[in-house]
């Protein structure tokens, strides 16, 4: 019995020191920021986060953008998750191959068995009636087939995980080559399903042609280092080798990270384990989430940070973030505060929730 013991006590310790030493070689391999001046820059990025059923919200405050002339130079448009599909649609609609009446026709008739079927309590979801609905919508509609058929320089993120959380990585998918992922060949559908992906909820998604990425399966561009995918523009900018004059994040009304939780955990059976694989999402997701990573684009790049703008609307309603039913009602509210808010400076907002930072600390 003695022997057993110390043998099992030997094995927990020997895999505690490969976990650790594993961590420490992730860490190390990472790059090392780098941070470039540019003496000119030109043109408008849009970087637009994930938002789940919140997508509508960032529709309008994209339509809002476009009608008031904050679009009209645009040069490159970066998305992940939700935001990867309003990635999609803003090429269309920017193309004239769409409009926003028809995306709102879309959006406003969408229910939850649009996106996914449930199995009783059992994870992840069904997602077969959302790829339907993007093949009739982006293959059909749009004859956007590849990420090369985007008309915009464009990118969208996605996530590799492996079981261990800190293994993770970000791969940007662009119809441009600022990065060794990038690849016009990509199937957009397939990409939007893997950017798509909430890890544990909804499956994880696979390319047929990988074009180099690993044999793998892939989820949410936000679960790992991408839930504001603005690294995209940093990629953009050295590849052009000038920067863009200004920089726009669009995000959704943000939650705290106890809403969020309290929302997944209802909406599945997700035992103490598996629910920790996703806390990285839901912080990434949650309000102070969102004011981490805006610190660390001023820290990291303060050049790019003095032409970056915030627009997040903030209103008195709250809406689910994993419920399909009430997205005209969504859009209606958004549009309301949209009308008298405009888009903030980074800086600006920054020093505004500035406590709010502190306290998540």
């Amino acid at each position: 019995m003695r022997q057993v013991l110390r043998v099992f006590v030997f094995s927990i310790i020997l895999f505690v020191l490969i976990y650790i030493g594993l961590v420490i070689q992730n860490l190390v391999a990472r790059p090392e920021i780098e941070t470039i001046s540019f003496e000119k820059r030109s043109g408008t990025a849009v970087v637009i986060t994930g938002a789940a059923a919140r997508i509508v919200q960032e529709a309008a405050l994209l339509e809002n953008l476009q009608n008031t002339g904050w679009l009209s130079n645009i040069c490159f448009i970066s998305g992940t998750s939700s935001g990867a599909l309003n990635t999609v649609m803003l090429n269309a609609i920017l193309e004239n191959k769409f409009s926003w009446d028809r995306y709102h026709s879309i959006l406003f008739n969408l229910n939850n068995a649009d996106i996914f079927i449930r199995n009783g309590r059992t994870l992840p979801v069904n997602n077969e009636p959302f790829r339907k609905l993007l093949t009739a919508v982006v293959n059909d509609s749009l004859g956007y087939k590849s990420i090369g058929d985007l008309p915009y320089n464009s990118s969208i993120s996605i996530s590799d995980v492996d079981i261990v959380p800190p293994f993770s990585k970000t791969y940007r998918l662009s119809n441009l080559s600022i990065n060794t992922e990038s690849n016009p060949g990509f199937n957009l559908v397939e990409a939007l399903l893997a950017s798509t992906a909430i890890p544990i909820l909804f499956p994880s998604a696979r390319f047929r042609e990988s074009f180099g990425l690993p044999n793998s399966s892939f989820v949410d561009g936000g679960f790992a280092d991408d839930h504001i995918p603005y690294q995209a523009v940093l990629q953009y900018e050295k590849y052009r080798g000038f920067g863009v004059d200004t920089l726009i994040i669009v995000s959704r009304k943000s939650d705290s990270g106890r809403g969020i939780s309290n929302e997944v955990r209802n909406f599945g059976n997700i035992d103490t384990r598996v629910f920790y694989k996703l806390g990285l999402w839901i912080d990434n997701l949650a309000r102070n989430g969102f004011l981490k990573s805006m610190r660390e684009l001023q820290q990291n790049n303060p050049e790019l940070a003095a032409h970056t703008y915030v627009y997040i609307p903030d209103f008195e309603e709250d809406f689910a973030l994993l419920d399909f039913t009430e997205l005209k009602k969504q859009y209606t509210v958004t549009v309301d505060w949209a009308k008298t808010n405009m888009p903030i400076p980074l800086n600006q907002y920054l020093a505004e929730n500035d406590q709010t930072f502190k306290n998540s600390e």
